[in-house]
């Protein structure tokens, strides 16, 4: 999105073409700032759980020009007061703040991003993204904006923005006689919109890194780091341990134009924000405390709060019972094990940074790492303490426990490099190779019929998802490739081009606490939830493949808008990481054999509420 600073800057530059009742003129300006930025006060529905592509999510309902109309009108009807209501100063006064509050639509949809801008809402759904884009936006989070990076957002806005409806606003009151004496004639301000063109343009072709949204794309050989490398890819279930790479028998396959499934399907969850406290955070306390306690402070409860809510609930007090199963899934671990000093739960705040994490830091690949090994977690679990202290586990829990687990995996493949730069453009170095993915989903899902997790974000911020079914469909057939930009690896090595559309379903990894918190109310003992199963992401995206005399897939690049690619592909094999003494690597104050036996318990169906006694379970500790 463009920065406040634009939004902002527009109306007050604006404002100097329409002649404002000098009497209202102040507040109609401060108004009109306000109404440019205000939109962005949907950023709020992170905290409350809505995700960008939802209809109330950022960039959603709120930036339309529907709510610019209501905007404005709120607006004028307190800045107009004492303004004839039908006369041309109430008019101009409302023209002036409906521009205001819809330039910050506008000006999102020519800027670079994920989603579009709902502009129509609520009449359609459809996000709005110009495919010529004039603005980047600033990288990833907070700490970017006001850092380097914010400064060049503000250069690019100063240049692309706020530079050219200067000119236009001073060409417009060039041409009015009454300023003649004050303005600049119209001669002048197109010598002054000749040399910004001069400069826009200079700078856009001379540091396209830094003054362009997007850098052209060229064809890039499969083999590095960044675009992946096919000896990192898992050989077994294969035909004969062998690795399908060439188009030809791909297709002799069957592996294009039909929906690929993994044998096992994900289930999908939230990722256990760090921001909330992660496995620490108390979820069932919602998203808006979460986020408070956030800003304010994580603490685990004191030794006496422990003690008295045990006792009571001891004693059948069912608010003490209610309470312990509102705790979070790691201090209900402390407790289970006696441990009322919570170190369970200390570590685990300090693994979400505590009071400062990013907003995308969670366990996004351990909790979809787990979704494809593990049964989806339904049950209510009732654990027995070595004292007798009992503590209920939700599945919730239970899922979280298992993120932290499959959050370091004995044997991690990854396939394309962990991003690491900070740039407008990040997709260009960062997106894995389109030809990687297509042998890759070929292969571990069309043929081995096993799944794997995609990073979709080709940036610095990570989210992790496992795909539920692939479509693969080649959109052309095979040509020259003719004059098409290539990198220097590849000269003498591309024989033939194909267009390829990669269509992902995906199991989500950002559902809100809400949603896995449905109780099935077909369970008289309460013990049951319903199961969350597959909630689809589906994401597309288009490329070309370069292919060399064989058929080989031995490049490609991205050609859609953004014509970015996932960022890595990841492959947790093997189990959790495990210390020597069956301690997680990721967390070592939480036992693995209590995990594993509590997700077994989890999934059983008995017409009671599974019990697990840490007394009697040898593997627990």
């Amino acid at each position: 999105m463009a920065s406040l600073f634009a939004h902002a800057a527009l109306p007050l530059l604006a404002s100097r073409a329409l002649a404002l009742p000098k009497s209202h003129e102040r507040r109609a300006l401060l108004a009109g700032v306000l109404c440019g930025c205000l939109p962005d006060l949907d950023v709020v529905t992170y905290a409350l759980e809505i995700r960008a592509n939802e209809p109330l999510g950022h960039r959603g309902l709120f930036h339309s020009l529907l709510a610019s109309i209501v905007l404005a009108t709120v607006a004028t009807w307190f800045v107009g007061r004492g303004l004839d209501r039908r006369g041309p100063e109430h008019r101009r006064v409302f023209l002036f703040l409906l521009f205001s509050a819809a330039s910050h639509g506008v000006l999102d949809a020519l800027t670079q991003g994920e989603v579009g801008v709902a502009l129509f809402a609520p009449f359609s759904p459809v996000r709005v993204a110009s495919p010529w884009k004039l603005l980047p936006a600033c990288p990833v989070g907070l700490t970017e904006y006001l850092g380097y990076f914010g400064l060049l957002t503000f250069a690019n806005e100063v240049l692309y923005a706020a530079a050219p409806v200067a000119l236009a606003v001073s060409l417009l009151r060039s041409r009015r006689p009454e300023l003649a004496e004050t303005e600049p004639t119209p001669r002048r301000v197109l010598l002054a919109s000749a040399a910004w063109l001069a400069v826009a343009v200079g700078l856009r072709v001379a540091m396209p890194e830094t003054f362009a949204p997007t850098v052209p794309r060229v064809l890039e050989p499969v083999g590095t780091a960044d675009a992946g490398r096919l000896e990192d890819l898992p050989r077994d279930g294969l035909p004969e341990n062998k690795l399908v790479t060439r188009l030809p028998e791909l297709e002799r396959l069957g592996l294009f134009g039909r929906r690929l499934e993994p044998r096992a399907e994900p289930w999908s969850s939230t990722f256990f924000p760090s921001w909330y406290g992660g496995e620490a955070g108390r979820w069932t306390e919602g998203s808006v405390r979460l986020g408070t306690r956030t800003l304010t402070g994580f603490d685990p409860p004191t030794e006496a709060e422990a003690r008295a809510w045990l006792t009571k609930a001891a004693g059948g007090d069912a608010s003490a019972e209610a309470r312990l199963f509102t705790l979070a899934p790691t201090e209900k671990v402390d407790i289970a094990f006696g441990k009322l000093d919570f170190p369970a739960t200390r570590q685990g705040l300090g693994h979400s940074h505590n009071g400062h994490p990013r907003y995308w830091s969670g366990r996004c690949n351990g909790v979809a790492t787990a979704s494809l090994v593990v049964p989806e977690p339904f049950r209510v679990v009732e654990v027995v303490g070595p004292s007798g202290q009992k503590v209920r586990f939700h599945p919730n829990d239970v899922k979280s426990l298992l993120s932290v687990a499959y959050y370091t995996a004995q044997d991690e493949r990854i396939v394309g490099d962990f991003c690491r730069e900070v740039a407008f453009d990040s997709g260009r170095t960062c997106s894995m190779s389109p030809a990687v993915l297509v042998i890759a989903l070929a292969n571990r899902i069309g043929l081995a019929r096993e799944s794997f997790l995609i990073d979709a974000l080709p940036t610095i911020a990570k989210q992790y998802y496992a795909v539920a079914a692939a479509t693969i469909t080649l959109t052309g057939t095979p040509r020259a490739p003719g004059t098409t930009p290539r990198a220097p690896a590849l000269d003498g090595k591309v024989d033939r081009l194909v267009d390829v559309r990669i269509d992902l379903v995906v199991s989500s990894t950002t559902l809100s606490y809400a949603k896995v918190n449905v109780p099935d109310r077909s369970a008289p003992d309460g013990s049951r939830y319903t199961r969350v199963g597959v909630v689809p992401v589906p994401m597309s995206y288009t490329a070309e493949l370069a292919l060399d005399r064989d058929g080989e897939l031995v490049g490609g690049r991205w050609t859609g808008d953004p014509a970015d690619g996932p960022d890595a592909i990841f492959m947790g094999l093997g189990g959790p990481k495990l210390e020597p003494d069956g301690r997680l690597s990721a967390a070592t104050e939480i036992p693995w054999g209590f995990v594993r036996a509590l997700a077994e318990k989890s999934v059983e169906e008995g017409p009671t509420t599974p019990r697990l006694d840490l007394a009697t379970c040898a593997t627990c500790r």
